[in-house]
């Protein structure tokens, strides 16, 4: 079994939980951008697939997912259960700006605190 975070790009920084929209919470778009980011935040990332790549992170195997038309979704990473990622996912959002849903459902935002989503 897998955990997944969804990422994003948001429009402005910090949001709450009833700010929460399509014009809040953007796709990433630029692929490049996407993989040099990710790159930074996981080294040893290897893409396979030109939308599937995988890296050690916390010791354990994470698997990052690109939709084939960046408009139909978001950059998903599917990590174990056996490891709890958040540290790290905020981690990466800090430095990336990025933002991170994870299943509960709470948003994980840079530099500020997570909420419920």
């Amino acid at each position: 079994m897998a955990y997944t975070y969804l990422f994003f790009q948001p429009a402005h920084l910090p949001l709450s939980t009833d700010e929460l929209s399509p014009d809040t919470v953007l796709v990433l778009r630029d692929i490049d951008r996407i993989k040099q980011g990710l790159a930074q935040v996981a080294p040893g990332l290897e893409w396979a697939l030109p939308t599937w790549g995988h890296a050690t992170v916390l010791g354990h195997q994470v698997e990052f997912h690109l939709p084939e038309d960046v408009s139909e979704g978001p950059l998903a990473m599917h990590c174990s259960l056996r490891i709890d990622y958040t540290p790290w996912v905020q981690s990466l959002c800090d430095r990336l700006g990025w933002l991170a849903f994870d299943e509960r459902p709470m948003c994980l935002q840079p530099h500020g605190p997570a909420f419920p989503a």
